[in-house]
């Protein structure tokens, strides 16, 4: 099911789109973006289940664009992926990899700047297999002595990680933040570091920052150690294993994984069958949260 809705924030309209399957729901809303009243959702996602002879499978996926051309990277994602995984046999990392390759050899888009993270699940049985390339986040709602708690299933891929970092050096890439200039002192300027670390490059002659240290597209910086392989994760669930939770960087920057997963475990309680909660869930999103997530934007999938 598919529904498009309306809201607004500060008086201006934000978007809202769900859709829902048999156990999933998924919402995405345009936020906000600072002198562009035009911007577009760069935010796509697959949700997908099914039967292969005695076994379930499902695919669920948060896909977060960027760039100027970040919406036609994630909906290209969108379109490719669940084949690609066919096509690869079942590896998610030969799977990123020739979303890579594909990207790259586009003539629809250039993705020299712009790409889009990548938070991919995969439910074959038991079997719950994730693929992470960037900072979008996946979280295992779990029950624990009787109580619901986050149990992560990714790592964010950040220039300041440690083994990010290197990888990226050791390519000939540049790390740093961004510089202001608060004065002059004996030794000459004074500046102070803002924002977080980037990966810098040259385009046009204009300097350019990314804040990801994986990621799908953006074709300039993967020259320059930024990865499409995925970091892998896999978790064999149990009956102690309540939900699945997907979401890109609009959600994280204001709630942790265990404020979200309250959150959702309320409206479970409310709503016993799982595609009523999916549905619900994914219709009234993350409550106190919304609000302050809305202003930038963001999108995300309940699995349950």
């Amino acid at each position: 099911m598919n529904m498009n809705a309306s809201g607004t924030l500060g008086g201006r309209e934000l978007q809202k789109t769900f859709e829902s399957t048999p156990n999933a729901g998924v919402c995405s809303i345009t936020g906000l973006k600072p002198g562009n009243p035009n911007w577009i959702n760069q935010d796509n996602f697959i949700a997908q289940e099914g039967r292969v002879g005695n076994t379930d499978e499902a695919m669920f996926c948060v896909l977060d664009g960027h760039g100027q051309q970040g919406h036609l990277v994630s909906t290209q994602c969108r379109e490719r992926l669940p084949q690609l995984y066919r096509e690869t046999g079942n590896d998610l990392s030969r799977t990123c990899l020739a979303m890579q390759a594909e990207l790259e050899k586009s003539t629809a888009m250039d993705v020299k700047c712009s790409g889009a993270t990548c938070v991919i699940c995969v439910v074959e049985g038991r079997r719950l297999t994730v693929g992470n390339l960037g900072d979008s986040k996946a979280v295992l709602g779990r029950r624990v002595n009787g109580v619901t708690l986050p149990h992560p299933l990714t790592n964010d891929h950040k220039p300041d990680r440690p083994d990010e970092r290197q990888r990226i050096l050791q390519a000939g890439g540049k790390v740093g933040c961004r510089q202001l200039v608060v004065g002059n002192g004996p030794n000459g300027p004074v500046r102070l570091p803002m924002g977080p670390m980037r990966i810098w490059y040259q385009v046009r002659g204009e300097t350019m920052g990314l804040a990801m240290s994986r990621s799908l597209g953006d074709g300039i910086v993967h020259a320059l150690g930024v990865s499409a392989d995925p970091e892998l994760t896999e978790h064999l669930l149990d009956g102690e294993d309540l939900f699945l939770l997907l979401g890109s960087d609009g959600i994280w920057d204001v709630t942790d994984l265990n404020q979200a997963v309250q959150i959702v475990q309320g409206v479970v309680n409310k709503n016993p069958h799982g595609w009523v909660r999916a549905r619900r869930a994914a219709r009234r999103p993350l409550g106190p949260v919304q609000l302050a997530a809305s202003a930038k934007k963001y999108i995300f999938v309940f699995v349950f």
